[in-house]
């Protein structure tokens, strides 16, 4: 890379950090209540919210991370980042409802929207804050780790400074401007995220003629080496399922599309949005920004194939260079363009898990403990203190861990969907869904999440093939369904009025 490119890219970054920071210090006037700072709750239009959403959602997991798995195993990863439309299933599915629980009482987290389901359950929502708070920390640092490998890799920057100096920035305009500073800032993040999208899309083309002549390449690349570095591509890696078992790649293609259902940053921004009548516009927003992204990230594996298959680059020795690989191929204005968007991808998710890992330490876990419910002003002090502490040991965390951002990702991507679907999904679509039954299904969801973490460490392989958490998830969902068949607390004939009316919306 060019002395020209890199100080353009550093110019950029840079403005990229200032703004970010500038518009959480302006936010700091919106963020005045504990509902506004720790929700952002009902603040925002259509479009903020849906870009907000996107960006949030599509993180250096999705723009570092799933480049890395698609040149390592081909297309399976494709339907994944394919799955935009699963933003307006979201929205179709639980929008109003999710909305609609917040004019049943004050909501800055999603805490506030199990006690508004569940009978104020302080044990559901202990065990459904801790295993959220065991999954945002997990894609927390695969968002620290893939952008600080980024900056490492294009600029020779000490891998722990640009870490922490980066993200440092991040945790200031988040301790100054909450979760209303934090919407606004993935906002402007995502729209850099969008355009910049659609311009590297087109050079794809350009440079590879399109997927026809990539597959011609992989059919005919054989097996390459690099020193101890070996890569055998063929035709296989385009095809439906990759070089992956089919029902391996099936999950795949579930999972996003439930997934997205029960993300926190897609949950959360329901109730951020000012007027309900708005859903459709939101998940429209969502939807589509998130087909560019989407697609940038599917390019940007498939052109580090074919620059592997046609003896443009070596093999790679790292999966996770992928998409650096393929953008320094680009030329400078590309390669400004890609890091730019791999730096607000993982700033927007950053900003959102650390927002929601510091709610639930700051205020989840301590209101389901039983402790006194501080005031907003208290509130909003912890919430900061907790922001710094958490910030900062997540950095360090994330850096000195040496697992890849993709393994990171999923792990957080699976392990937030075992804790929202038995309380959100199934608690705001079904009336049925009871007190013991949610609590009995996150129980699983908790303890299976730490004993398959456990595992998967000893390089234990599951049965079947599939991602570990997708049984986890099932697990947690057909106990919570069980128990609920034989129990009735806040459910049926016991279920709130109020929440009767906002399932049947």
């Amino acid at each position: 890379m060019s002395t020209g490119a890199k100080i353009l890219i550093v110019g950029f970054s840079f403005a990229t950090i200032v703004v970010s920071f500038l518009i959480g210090v302006w936010a700091k006037k919106k963020a005045d209540t504990a509902q506004a700072f720790f929700g952002g709750t009902a603040l925002f239009g259509p479009v903020v919210v849906g870009l907000s959403t996107m960006a949030a959602v599509a993180s250096a997991f999705a723009v570092i991370g799933i480049p890395g798995i698609i040149y390592a195993t081909g297309n399976p990863m494709t339907f994944w980042m394919l799955s935009s439309a699963a933003f307006g299933m979201a929205y179709i599915i639980l929008g109003k409802k999710v909305r609609a629980m917040a004019e049943l009482g004050p909501v800055s987290s999603l805490g506030d929207i199990s006690d508004l389901r569940f009978d104020k359950s302080r044990y559901i929502k202990a065990v459904m804050s801790l295993v959220l708070f065991l999954g945002c920390i997990a894609y927390l640092a695969a968002q620290i780790k893939g952008v600080s490998e980024m900056f490492a890799h294009i600029l020779g920057w000490n891998y722990y400074v640009t870490g922490f100096l980066i993200f440092g920035v991040l945790i200031a305009y988040m301790i100054i401007g909450g979760e209303a500073g934090g919407i606004m800032t993935q906002a402007f993040q995502g729209l850099i995220m969008a355009v910049a999208s659609v311009i590297i899309i087109v050079g794809f083309f350009v440079v590879t003629g399109g997927f026809g002549k990539v597959l011609e390449a992989a059919a005919a690349a054989g097996t390459l080496t690099n020193g101890p570095v070996t890569k055998k591509l063929s035709a296989d890696f385009l095809n439906a399922w990759g070089v992956l078992p089919g029902q391996v790649s099936m999950v795949y293609m579930l999972i996003p599309i439930l997934g997205t259902v029960g993300q926190p940053q897609v949950l959360t921004r329901m109730y951020a949005l000012k007027n309900p009548r708005d859903m459709p516009r939101l998940g429209l927003w969502a939807a589509v920004s998130h087909a560019f992204v989407g697609f940038l990230a599917v390019v940007m594996g498939f052109g580090a194939i074919y620059l592997v298959a046609t003896g443009k680059v070596p093999p790679l020795a790292k999966a996770d260079t992928a998409a650096f690989v393929y953008a320094d191929s680009l030329g400078a204005w590309a390669q400004l363009l890609f890091y730019a968007t791999a730096l607000a991808a993982a700033m927007s998710s950053a900003s959102m898990f650390l927002s929601l890992s510091a709610g639930i330490i700051a205020k989840d876990l301590p209101e389901a403990l039983g402790m006194r419910k501080p005031s907003d002003k208290e509130q909003i002090s912890r919430f900061r203190v907790m922001m710094g502490v958490l910030g900062v040991i997540s950095v360090a965390v994330a850096l000195t861990n040496d697992s890849m951002v993709a393994i990171l990702g999923t792990f957080g991507w699976g392990t937030l969907m075992s804790a929202t679907f038995p309380v959100f999904v199934l608690g705001l679509l079904w009336k049925g869904a009871s007190k013991e039954g949610v609590a009995c299904g996150i129980s699983v969801a908790l303890v299976l999440n730490i004993l398959c973490f456990a595992l998967v460490q000893q390089k234990f392989k599951f049965p079947g093939g599939m991602p570990w958490y997708f049984n986890v998830i099932v697990a947690s969902i057909v106990v919570t369904i069980l128990v609920s068949l034989f129990t009735k607390g806040a459910a049926g004939k016991n279920l709130d009025k109020a929440v009767e009316k906002v399932i049947e919306l």
